[in-house]
C-alpha cells in the first residue's frame, strides 16, 4: 500500500521509466532499430507513471481477484490511454498514435490488441512487479526519498517546459506557413497553367522552374521554401526524436497538400545535403588538417 506522497513520487518516476523500456523494446523490435518512444527526452513516459500510481491505487479492493484486477485494469488503462490522447490532441493540435489499423477500435484511439495487453501488464504488475519495488520504496529514508524526488522533478519539469516549447513553436510555424500556402494559392491563380488536378506542390515546383515566372510569385515561393528549410534548424533535435518516436503523428488542422508540400520541401533538402555530404565532410577534414 502507498503511505505517503513522497513514495507516490518517486513510483511515478519508476513506473515511468519501466513503462519507457517497454514502449521503446515493443516499438524498436517491430521497427528493427533502436526507438526512444518518450514524448519527452529522458528515460520516462509519464503516461505509465500516472497509469502505475493510478492502476495500483485503484486495483488495491480488488486485488484477491485475478478475473478483477484484469478487467478492471483493461477498463481503467483504456480510459487513460484515450483521455491522453485526446487531451494532447488539443493541447499540441497533433494526434500522436492512431490505431485506426487495428481492428476493434475507438476513434483510432484505443484499441482491443492494446487494451488487452495492458490488462495482461496490469497482472504483472500487481502481483509480481509492484511488491518488491514497494518494499524498496519503503526502506527509503523519507528525508532521503524527498531529496530524489525534488532533484528528479526538477530535471522532469525542465524536460517538460524545453518540448512543449519546441511543440508550441512548432504549431506557430506551421500556422504561418499554412497560411502563406493560402496566399501563394491565390496568387498562382494568375499564371497557373498546369491544373488544379495536378498535385499544390508540384505545380508550385513548375512555376520555380519556370523562366518566365513572374518575379514577384517566385519570391513568394521562395521565402515559403526558405522557412521551410530553417525550421529544422530550431530546435532540431527535439522534433526530430519526436517524429522518430511518433512517426504516424498527424496534425488535423493542416490540409493534406501542406503536409505534402512539407514533405516534399524536406526531402528535397536532404537529397541536397545527401549529394553535398561527401564534400562537406572532406571540407571539414582539410580545415582539421587531417
Amino acid at each position: 500500500m502507498i503511505e505517503t506522497p513522497a513514495q507516490a513520487v518517486i513510483l511515478f518516476f519508476i513506473y515511468s521509466f519501466l513503462g519507457w523500456v517497454c514502449e521503446c523494446i515493443y516499438c524498436s523490435v517491430g521497427q528493427r532499430k533502436w526507438i526512444n518512444r518518450g514524448f519527452l527526452a529522458g528515460p520516462y513516459c509519464p503516461i505509465y507513471g500516472f497509469g502505475g500510481v493510478f492502476v495500483l491505487t485503484l486495483l488495491e479492493p480488488v486485488a484477491d481477484s485475478f478475473w478483477m484486477v484484469f478487467l478492471w485494469g483493461v477498463v481503467i488503462t483504456s480510459t487513460l490511454e484515450y483521455l491522453t490522447s485526446y487531451v494532447m490532441e488539443k493541447l499540441f493540435h497533433t494526434r500522436w498514435w492512431d490505431y485506426s489499423r487495428y481492428r476493434f477500435n475507438l476513434n483510432g484511439r484505443i484499441c482491443l490488441l492494446n487494451s488487452t495487453l495492458f490488462g495482461l501488464m496490469c497482472l504483472f504488475v500487481v502481483y509480481i512487479i509492484h511488491p518488491p519495488i514497494l518494499n524498496a520504496v519503503q526502506q527509503i529514508p523519507i528525508q532521503l526519498l524527498w531529496v530524489m524526488n525534488a532533484a528528479l522533478l526538477i530535471y522532469f519539469s525542465t524536460d517538460v517546459f524545453k518540448t512543449v516549447h519546441a511543440l508550441l513553436r512548432r504549431n506557430k510555424e506551421f500556422v504561418e506557413l499554412e497560411k502563406c500556402m493560402q496566399e501563394l494559392r491565390e496568387a498562382m491563380k494568375n499564371v497557373d497553367q498546369l491544373g488544379e488536378e495536378i498535385p499544390f506542390y508540384e505545380r508550385v515546383q513548375a512555376v520555380m522552374d519556370s523562366t518566365d515566372a513572374d518575379e514577384q510569385l517566385a519570391a513568394m515561393i521562395n521565402k515559403m521554401v526558405s522557412r521551410i528549410d530553417l525550421m529544422p534548424k530550431r530546435t532540431f533535435k527535439i522534433r526530430s526524436r519526436l517524429n522518430k518516436a511518433f512517426p504516424h503523428q498527424v496534425n488535423p488542422e493542416f490540409s493534406n497538400e501542406f503536409r505534402a508540400w512539407v514533405d516534399q520541401t524536406r526531402n528535397r533538402t536532404k537529397k541536397v545535403f545527401d549529394e553535398k555530404k561527401d564534400a562537406i565532410v572532406e571540407k571539414i577534414e582539410n580545415t582539421l588538417g587531417r
